[in-house]
């Protein structure tokens, strides 16, 4: 994803983009043909094991550059300077290959990306994150790449990574190219711990050792807070899923709501509702309207995030005019799960089936390799597609632009990578329709408890699911 600066967060933006996403991936669902598991055993990351309803799609036939051409690069997000610079340069190794750039706000990409494709006039390649590319897949409306990727003996974008089969494989065939991970931990401003004379967290810290943190150092009548929460399900996977209980019996083509188990009741209570309304650790959505109490104001000191934020902290223009927040990151706290698994996927971007697949395919081969890696991560911050990138270019990149000693966590982290949930009933559609109506809404506004909430939330996100699958029969 692209940041979209200190005036629109993530979080935000995946709350607009909610409605309009899901009901664009709905019409594309309702028609779909089945999708198919993943071969693996039916454990928390994998898919149903039953055989296949349709043969994975045949491998698409490479084609011949011929002439100059133009493609069409539809971007996800607004324009941020990587994607000028990566056409640049691979305009000039490749002159009869022209590309030309369309970046989408985030809120109505994939309505967008649905509408070209309807009418039509898909582009020839385009951005997608790890979890929103299947409904488009199940349609049949994008290229499959492993004949390109033999055929080139081009593999290491896709390292040996539960996190990378899960967000570019679907019946069996790979169709998103990787340009990044995407990972989450918990963000932390030294200040507030050195004033209040606390140690940093460490690796070795517990749930219980988080939130006692947090009220240490929480001062509401000064609006000096220990936690900047979410309140987003996507973001409150990780602690929904801490003690190792998960929402769905797989997390790939789920068939059962699983929102009403215990531990999920319990995490969901605390850091959806009593962060916010018992402990009163977290400003709540009130406190934060216009931006003013936020930990890159110096108002929270701990928040779940991912490196899109670096910049927002402590980019060197922060640095240098004094205003920057000297920051780092650690694992999210040790609780029930001894696998203590955190949040991590693929982003990057897919081949839609339109006029030059295999002009598209050398575009974005060479912003998956090296070359194209090293510039966007100088510009972007985020992490790159392979761990060698991150330990050879990353972690001294973002010690020395954004002051992170701790880069290591990330590593672990992604080792540990788990999916949100991967379906054709979107992840933004269940939000919209039933998890945040039914759950999120009232348990952050204390107008319910989780143990009154999720079982709506069960029968909710259960409805969608069956209403799916009776299509599929």
């Amino acid at each position: 994803m692209i940041r979209t600066g200190k005036s629109l967060s993530r979080r935000h933006v995946l709350q607009v983009a909610t409605a309009s996403v899901s009901l664009a991936l709905l019409a594309l669902a309702g028609c779909s043909s089945p999708p198919v598991a993943q071969p693996t055993a039916s454990s928390a990351s994998t898919a149903p094991t039953a055989k296949p309803a349709v043969a994975a799609p045949a491998a698409q036939p490479a084609q011949q550059s011929v002439g100059s051409v133009t493609i069409q690069y539809f971007a996800w997000g607004e324009e941020n300077g990587a994607w000028a610079q990566l056409i640049k340069d691979f305009q000039a190794k490749t002159p009869n290959i022209t590309v030309s750039l369309t970046p989408a706000p985030t809120n109505d990409f994939y309505t967008k990306l649905q509408t070209s494709i309807a009418g039509g006039s898909a582009p020839d390649i385009s951005g997608a994150q790890g979890w929103a590319w299947q409904t488009f897949a199940a349609k049949g409306a994008v290229s499959t790449l492993d004949s390109y990727i033999k055929r080139d003996n081009f593999s290491a974008p896709w390292p040996n990574l539960e996190l990378v089969k899960t967000h570019t494989l679907w019946n069996g065939a790979t169709y998103l190219i990787p340009l990044q991970i995407g990972v989450m931990l918990m963000l932390y401003a030294k200040r507030p711990f050195q004033e209040a004379g606390i140690a940093f967290p460490t690796a070795d810290w517990t749930f219980d050792d988080f939130l006692s943190t947090a009220q240490k150092l929480t001062n509401s009548s000064k609006k000096l807070y220990g936690l900047q929460a979410n309140g987003v399900w996507f973001r409150d996977i990780q602690w929904m899923r801490q003690d190792g209980q998960q929402e769905f019996d797989n997390l790939i083509n789920p068939k059962k709501a699983q929102f009403n188990q215990p531990s999920i009741v319990k995490n969901a209570q605390i850091m959806v509702s009593d962060v916010f309304n018992k402990l009163k650790v977290s400003p709540t959505a009130a406190d934060m309207q216009g931006g003013a109490v936020a930990i890159e104001n110096g108002n929270c000191a701990m928040k779940y995030e991912g490196p899109w934020y670096f910049p927002t902290l402590n980019d060197p223009k922060l640095q240098q005019s004094g205003k920057g927040v000297a920051f780092d990151a650690v694992l999210c706290p040790k609780a029930g799960d001894p696998n203590r698994k955190h949040r991590a996927w693929s982003e990057g971007v897919m081949l839609p089936k339109a006029s030059h697949v295999d002009q598209s395919w050398q575009f974005a081969k060479y912003m998956a390799d090296t070359e194209g890696q090293t510039t966007y991560v100088n510009i972007m911050g985020r992490v790159p597609n392979t761990l060698e990138l991150i330990q050879s270019l990353w972690l001294p990149s973002i010690k020395k632009n954004f002051g992170v000693e701790n880069g290591q966590a990330y590593v672990d982290a992604i080792q540990r990578g788990m999916p949100d949930v991967i379906s054709v009933i979107s992840r933004d559609q269940m939000w919209a329709q039933a998890v945040k109506p039914n759950g999120w809404d009232p348990l952050m506004a204390g107008s319910a408890t989780a143990a009154d909430a999720m079982p709506k939330v069960d029968a909710a996100v259960q409805k969608l699911l069956d209403d799916y699958w009776a299509t599929q029969k």
